[in-house]
Formats: structure tokens, C-alpha cells, sequence
């Protein structure tokens, strides 16, 4: 229940037209599997070819521009996934959101050319499948994935956005989870998660980042019940 509310809430907030100029965050840690996807694109001209560590990236925010967000963005802390190899800068850095499709920055960024409307699609239907899974919240916070699927989810959106590399699990209990995806995946391909988009920055790892509500609106749809809630606040 909380996962649909979350992705009403969220729905609400792309049609409203709300959307965060950007903001300030450092990167605190990886839940996950150390080494767990294995990446190659040797042959299509790269020089990437190895394994990496695939999992939950954690984030606090550490600037703002004043406005958090409502479901896990409420708090200092917030959880995503990444959609280029590039590696993390440390300490704080500045994000732009903008949509999965104008990502990597820089582009072409390590593994592939710049993302398009296809690959949006494609990230979109991962993300929706491990919602429907129960392994994700609606706001891409964790509900119930294990490590090894949280791994899994990674890998599949490396393997959608890296067209020109061969994306495989390097760990057997992370290649059982990406076939689970993959096939509930397969039952909706078209499927959307709101307000799905990337944040992204030229010297560090760009990341899947879901565009919130801020925190009092949040509260009041929560309390009056979703769209219906809204759209009584509005005509008062």
C-alpha cells in the first residue's frame, strides 16, 4: 500500500509541474555485492573489462537549495542506483536532475554513447519491475530486496544503458535474481515509474533519482488520501 501511495504522490508532483533545479549530496556507502557484475566493452572499442561492485547507493544531502521532499527524500538521507561506470568524487557534490536521457554526463561517458529515449524506457521498466516485485518502494527506497537483488538491479539497469558493452553476473546468487527481473520485467516492458529521472554531474557517477514532492505536500496528499486530497486542497 505504501508503495502505490508513494507512486500517486509522485505522479502528482511530475503533472504539477514541481521538479528540483538541483541540490548538493556526498555519497556514504553501497548496499550491495562487491563484485558482482561483470562489464565488457572491449569490443566495440572501450576499455572497460572487469567486475564491479552493484548494489544501493547512499546519499545525504548536504545542500538543499532549500527544499527536501516528500517519502525517503524527507529526510537527510536518500537511496539510488547509477547509471554510468564513471566513479563517485569524493566528498559533496553538486547534481543537476534532468531526464535519464540526457544522461551520462560527460557524454559519451565510460561504457557508451549518450542515453536515449529507448534507453529511458528500458531503466523505467526495470525500476517498475522490481516495484512490482515488492523489492523497492514506489520512491526507490528499499522495501525487501536482499543484497544479491539489489545487486541484480543494478546489473539489469547497466545492461540497458551500456548498449555498447556486455553486461553478465559475476556471482551466481546475483545471476538467479537478475533472471526473476528480467522475467517480470518481460510482463510489462512499457511499464513507467513517475517521476523517474537522473542526477548528474561532470566529475562524479551519475544516478537514477526519483523528482519529489516537498515534505508539506507530501503530508497533506498522505492525509487526504492521494489525488483526491489534492485536488480539494487546490480548489480551496
Amino acid at each position: 500500500m505504501m508503495s502505490r501511495a508513494l507512486l500517486t504522490v509522485t505522479a502528482v508532483a511530475v503533472s504539477s509541474g514541481f521538479a528540483m533545479a538541483g541540490f548538493d549530496a556526498q555519497f556514504t556507502g553501497l548496499h550491495g555485492v562487491n563484485n558482482a557484475i561483470h562489464v565488457d566493452n572491449t569490443g566495440s572499442g572501450g576499455t572497460t573489462n572487469g567486475n564491479f561492485n552493484a548494489g544501493h547507493f547512499s546519499f545525504v544531502y548536504t545542500d538543499m537549495g532549500g527544499q527536501r521532499g516528500g517519502g525517503q527524500f524527507s529526510g537527510g538521507a536518500f537511496s539510488t542506483f547509477c547509471i554510468e561506470l564513471q566513479h563517485i568524487a569524493n566528498g559533496s557534490n553538486t547534481y543537476d536532475v534532468t531526464g535519464i536521457n540526457n544522461a551520462p554526463n560527460p557524454s559519451p561517458g565510460e561504457g557508451g554513447p549518450q542515453y536515449d529515449s529507448a534507453d529511458e524506457s528500458e531503466v523505467n521498466a526495470v525500476v517498475a519491475a522490481a516495484i512490482r516485485l515488492g523489492w523497492l518502494n514506489a520512491d526507490m527506497s528499499l522495501a525487501s530486496a536482499t543484497a544479491h537483488q539489489l545487486a541484480a538491479i543494478q546489473g539489469q539497469i547497466w545492461t540497458v544503458v551500456l548498449d555498447d558493452s556486455v553486461v553478465t553476473a559475476a556471482n551466481a546468487g546475483v545471476g538467479v535474481q537478475m533472471a526473476a527481473l528480467q522475467a517480470e520485467i518481460a510482463n510489462d516492458p512499457t511499464a513507467r515509474v513517475h517521476g523517474l529521472a537522473a542526477m548528474v554531474n561532470a566529475d562524479s557517477q551519475d544516478q537514477l533519482f526519483i523528482v519529489p514532492l516537498p515534505t508539506a505536500a507530501f503530508a497533506g496528499l498522505m492525509t487526504l488520501g492521494g489525488i483526491a486530497g489534492f485536488k480539494r486542497l487546490r480548489r480551496r
